[in-house]
């Protein structure tokens, strides 16, 4: 099912009317003289071979190709959330293994990078894990008919212990977290989460598990990476008012055309740049010529340092990331750094077919999910639930008009009565309101059968009105279909695309 983006909740207009043709701030095509002429810096190929062969990915014959310039470059990437984190990034790396795919069958040679967001700090993003009821196996889903959260999932979540500036790459996995996956999935202890391993391995193993070689990994907080961007933190540093005046102006530019920009600046009207670690991994807001290998980027200068490093020809990236671009799109210029062309990743919801076939069956458009269950049953219900709500505003209609009888009658004998005829209209508008309520319940409620389909379709794809894709475990489906899920998210993403799919499994 193909479902056009505008339709899915929250998304970014920018994106919305970029994706449209609207090339303001965001040009579709990356300009051909800003491609690059010689990759890679100094070290890196190297380092990734290394780092990747520790994760079990055995990258060294696609770097050395990548290393001689003769391959097109791609890459995405995410934060390192327990595992893998919820199902966009499933859909991100999915993206990036179409992309490579489709352009290899035009004899293309393609390097695909994604890139390991460990510096970010964000720990109660990475250590939250929302699991489905639903797909649990099932001597183990005792609470198969609660809705827990009111999304039929179970919520896992470690508390920080640390510093809240800590980078999450290098913290260890808490070991409540693992304990519970494992108990609720009924599995052997995989290698990827054993004891002590780090939110970065643990990520990157799984990820190696799941794609094997197709994929290169990259930690943002490789050391052989930080020193090969050594140029690029100078620039930064010598041209920050410059970069700052850049920055404001775009805002600007970007406010009068309606739209919003994706970072804003501290208190003191400074955009922050980058970043310097301390010795227990804290970021701090970074002083004048820090050493490299302990300058950490931000969300405006992680892709220019990405762009710089590796020069991608094309950049993957989410609604915010693509916003992002909007917003830093003239520092590339600044800078001289080659801009990649900028796809947005493909959108890509599941369920399970049984789940799925409820919208054929009972004519049920994809778009209506992301409503309540009762509102799609009610919609479904025009004319039975028109009647409903037109003998309830009648009713109260008529009750007004005696009420208002009283109140003529009444009121000049005795003013104290006024408050409590205004008490109780508000209690009985309040009962009507209720009492239609209950009626159109009871009406789409008649077809069992339809009543629970339509819920578990809504509790499936828009958990606690959440889009699935933005809070749902992949790894939980992945338990249960196993590399089905991979294969079906691969097949059926459109990278760069206005649309979103629904994918039966």
């Amino acid at each position: 099912m193909r479902v056009p983006l505008a339709q899915y909740p929250g998304m970014n207009r920018f994106v919305l009317d970029w994706m449209n043709g609207d090339e303001r701030f965001l040009s579709r095509v990356a300009p051909a003289a800003s491609r690059p002429v010689h990759r890679p810096l100094a070290g890196v190929a190297d380092a990734l071979k290394e780092s990747n062969k520790h994760w079990g990915i055995f990258a060294s014959d696609a770097l050395k190709t990548w290393a001689t310039g003769e391959t097109l470059t791609i890459i995405a990437g995410q934060q390192v959330g327990f595992a893998g984190g919820p199902l966009y990034t499933l859909a991100k790396l999915a993206t990036l293994v179409r992309f490579k795919r489709d352009m290899e069958k035009q004899g293309i040679p393609v390097t695909a990078f994604f890139w390991l967001a460990t510096e970010d700090h964000d720990f109660d993003e990475v250590a939250t894990l929302n699991v489905p009821v639903a797909t649990l196996p099932k001597e183990r889903n005792v609470n198969r008919q609660l809705d827990l959260l009111c999304m039929r999932a179970i919520r896992m979540h470690a508390v920080q212990t640390r510093d809240s500036r800590t980078v999450v790459g290098s913290l260890p996995v808490p070991e409540a977290l693992i304990k519970q996956l494992l108990a609720l999935y009924d599995i052997p202890r995989p290698t990827w989460l054993r004891e002590g391993i780090t939110f970065r391995d643990s990520f990157a193993e799984l990820i190696g598990t799941v794609f094997g070689s197709e994929i290169i990994l990259v930690d943002a907080l490789l050391p052989e990476l930080r020193r090969a961007g050594a140029p690029l933190f100078e620039q930064i540093d010598q041209r920050r008012d410059e970069i700052q005046r850049v920055l404001h102006d775009r805002a600007q530019r970007l406010e009068a055309a309606g739209y919003k920009e994706q970072v804003v600046p501290r208190d003191d009207n400074e955009y922050t740049l980058l970043y310097e670690l301390d010795d227990r991994g804290n970021r701090n807001l970074a002083t004048r010529n820090s050493q490299p290998e302990l300058t950490s980027t931000t969300a405006l200068t992680r892709p220019l340092l990405q762009d710089f490093v590796f020069q991608p020809d094309i950049f993957i990236g989410g609604p915010a990331e693509v916003a992002y671009y909007a917003q830093i799109s003239p520092l590339h210029r600044l800078l001289g750094i080659p801009m990649p062309r900028v796809a947005l990743r493909g959108h890509v919801l599941v369920a399970p077919k049984r789940i799925e076939r409820a919208f054929e069956r009972y004519g049920i458009e994809p778009a209506e999910v992301f409503q309540s269950a009762d509102k799609v049953l009610a919609d479904k219900e025009p004319e039975a639930v028109t009647r409903v709500r037109a003998i309830a505003e009648a009713a109260r209609r008529d009750l007004m008009t005696r009420i208002e009888d009283i109140n003529e009658l009444a009121l000049p004998a005795d003013h104290s009565l006024a408050g409590s005829i205004q008490r109780s209209i508000g209690h009985l508008e309040y009962h009507f309101d209720k009492l239609s309520e209950r009626a159109i319940k009871g009406i789409v409620r008649k077809d069992r059968e339809r009543y629970a389909a339509t819920h578990e379709l809504v509790a499936t794809l828009y958990p606690d009105r959440h889009v699935q894709d933005r809070v749902v475990s992949w790894f939980s489906y992945w338990c249960q279909y196993g590399n089905v899920l991979v294969d079906r998210m691969v097949e059926e993403v459109e990278p760069d695309s206005p649309y979103f799919k629904v994918v039966g499994l």
